[in-house]
């Protein structure tokens, strides 16, 4: 058999990607990469070390699919045909693979859109391509650059979930209900794959209602001048509040200044007090005392303290507006 002909029955016998690097690795020695037409890594083999760096495209119908690398020992005359006879091979089943995967990302879209437009979803077929709907999950709304919606695809299809074109924005539903996390990842990945900035807003729970919520995620983040970030609600803090499908007023209070809660619990001190006291007097500790009926340095002691537990920066006006936000929210809900 002929290394061509173990090239193609590789592929036939579905050896994929990493399958025909180790063929090209040990037809022709050095180190050997195959790429998808987004320069994504499908396979390497090969040992590792320098030398002469050849790239081939891999075109298939007069479209480029991938891309074939060779890292080693200079090649001669034979050799580089050899490595665009295996260019050619690999392109062909690069192309199947491509047209196998947009098929079922079709399936796959209809399922995300079923869910998202309140129309009864299969299990089944949700299960064909293993996913679990009755698993707590997060629904991610991105914006981002073009091609965001093909990357989006085989990220989604890497994390075990589901990706659409959806009301001017991709979605992804993504197991597991850690929605900042969600948010991150995929603006950070997606993001570093396409080299530009993509935003995600995201939120868990049912899949309409998150994705509701992930949707006004998304429009703050952008609104607020977060684009390349990811974030849910609740890390938008009094934004994420009023974003919420289903406000969670003692969770902000909480995430807030719940440090200064606790210690008063604890110890019996009066954080709380003397912070409410301070945003009363206009953030001024000398009128602050009054209202405590207790010595400036006392005030001065406590607010260090305060500083302590809810760290740098809680006077900042984005932070400081939060914390009084939180402190209002105190006088009206039980904790």
């Amino acid at each position: 058999m002929t290394v061509v002909e173990r090239l193609v029955a590789v592929a036939a016998a579905g050896g994929g990607a990493g399958g025909l690097a180790e063929v090209v690795a040990g037809w022709l020695g050095g180190t050997v990469v195959i790429t998808d037409a987004a320069g994504r890594e499908l396979a390497r083999a090969g040992s590792r070390r320098g030398g002469q760096v050849l790239k081939v495209a891999a075109v298939a119908h007069g479209r480029r699919v991938g891309e074939l690398g060779r890292t080693g020992p200079e090649l001669d005359g034979e050799g580089r045909r050899n490595l665009d006879v295996a260019a050619s091979v690999i392109a062909l089943d690069l192309l199947i693979r491509e047209c196998a995967f947009a098929a079922e990302e079709r399936e796959r879209g209809q399922l995300l859109s079923d869910l998202l437009t309140g129309r009864p979803a299969k299990h089944e077929r949700a299960r064909r391509f293993g996913v679990d709907l009755d698993a707590p999950s997060s629904v991610v709304v991105l914006a981002g650059p073009a091609g965001l919606a093909s990357a989006a695809a085989h990220f989604a299809s890497a994390h075990g979930g589901l990706s659409v074109e959806h009301e001017d924005h991709v979605v992804l539903l993504l197991p597991g209900c850690d929605a900042a996390d969600h948010a991150e990842r995929s603006a950070r990945g997606l993001g570093a794959e396409l080299r530009k900035p993509v935003t995600a807003g995201a939120a868990s729970g049912e899949v309409r209602a998150a994705h509701a919520e992930a949707a006004r995620c998304l429009t703050a983040l952008l609104a607020l001048g977060g684009a390349g970030r990811g974030a849910s609600a609740e890390q938008l803090g009094f934004v994420g509040l009023v974003l919420g499908d289903q406000p969670e007023p003692k969770a902000f209070v909480r995430a807030t200044i719940g440090a200064l809660l606790d210690h008063d619990a604890r110890r019996g001190t009066s954080l709380v007090p003397t912070l409410r006291a301070y945003f009363a007097a206009g953030r001024s500790p000398t009128r602050a005392k009054d209202l405590l009926n207790v010595h400036v340095n006392t005030v001065a002691q406590r607010l260090e303290r305060i500083s302590a537990l809810l760290g740098p920066g809680w006077q900042e006006p984005e932070r400081a507006l939060e914390t009084e936000l939180a402190l209002r929210l105190l006088d009206l809900i039980r904790m």
